[in-house]
């Protein structure tokens, strides 16, 4: 279930954000949206590996994709790291400092997203597979 603009917006506007969405089920694709910037929606099924890092006061979560890298940093991510092994990860958002206070502080809270493309895959001339 997608929250429209407006329904995100009215969440907003009540002071609550929510950096990671999930579902109670596996969802087909994740939404990486980048604070007022662009938007990515990728397909778990192209997922490969994620790894996660502690280090000092905040945390971070590496997520390959067959052609993308998304870099997750924040607080609180732990957690987040038995949805995206469900598979019931439907959205991560970064938000500017200055709206860190709008995110519950038990939720984790994303303070920078990065998605990095990978090298594209080799096409044959023919058109066929590149093997």
């Amino acid at each position: 279930m997608r929250m429209s603009i407006k329904e995100e917006l009215a969440v907003r506007r009540e002071g609550k954000i929510f950096c990671v969405e999930t579902e109670c089920r596996p969802v087909a694709m994740v939404r990486i949206c980048l604070w007022q910037a662009a938007e990515w929606l990728l397909p778990w099924s192209r997922f490969e590996v994620a790894t996660f890092y502690h280090e000092g006061d905040s945390e971070r979560i590496e997520i390959f994709f067959s052609h993308h890298q998304v870099s997750v940093i924040g607080k609180n991510l732990v957690g987040t790291v038995n949805d995206i092994r469900a598979f019931e990860v439907r959205c991560l958002r970064d938000v500017p400092w200055n709206l860190h206070a709008a995110v519950d502080p038990t939720e984790p809270l994303i303070e920078r997203l990065e998605v990095r493309p990978l090298n594209e895959p080799k096409k044959t001339a023919t058109g066929g597979l590149p093997f």
